[in-house]
């Protein structure tokens, strides 16, 4: 005997192409600022060395902050953690610029080795502060040099000058004696 009461088969339909989502200013806001962070944390990975880590933030970070930023638009308790944070994003790109200079300075007093973030030992760069001031010093002394040159063979000119107009000035006077 046939079952009647069954439920009717289901038909599938077919899936419809997911649309998608824009995001709001506040969420592109939030993903800036949390991508900006995972930015600012590579910095110090770089500078360490650890360059699979500096390269796990980079392939994975950007996923992880936008996910987060899509949560604190429906969460405000994450909301309140990740909105500071858009102030800090300004900041990151001077700070990754400055830190260079910290490890070059922490180089130069052998608190780190060269290397990181392209330090180089201390004694490159004496040498080429160095080469440098010697190089000034040297064009220095080669416009002195060239100007003293001058300036005599100025002074010789004008002792010879001094010295016709003398004998032009004598002789126009014995000129003027022997006439009268």
């Amino acid at each position: 005997m046939p079952i009647t009461n069954a439920p009717p088969p289901v038909v599938k339909k077919p899936a419809a192409t997911a649309k998608p989502v824009r995001e709001s200013g506040l969420t592109k806001d939030r993903t800036d600022a949390l991508a900006s962070l995972g930015q600012l944390a590579q910095v110090p990975l770089i500078a360490t060395k650890q360059y699979a880590d500096a390269g796990a933030v980079s392939m994975y970070w950007p996923n992880v902050a936008s996910e987060i930023a899509k949560l604190a638009d429906s969460q405000p308790a994450i909301a309140k953690l990740v909105d500071p944070l858009m102030q800090v994003g300004p900041y990151a790109a001077l700070i990754a610029a400055g830190l260079p200079f910290l490890l070059q300075i922490g180089v130069n007093h052998k608190m780190i080795s060269a290397g990181a973030m392209g330090t180089v030992p201390a004694s490159t760069l004496s040498a080429q502060i160095e080469s440098s001031l010697a190089k000034q010093e040297l064009e220095a002394l080669t416009i002195q040099r060239d100007a003293e040159r001058e300036s005599a063979e100025m002074r010789r000119e004008i002792d010879d000058s001094r010295k016709a107009l003398a004998d032009a000035m004598r002789d126009n006077q014995m000129a003027e004696t022997s006439g009268k």
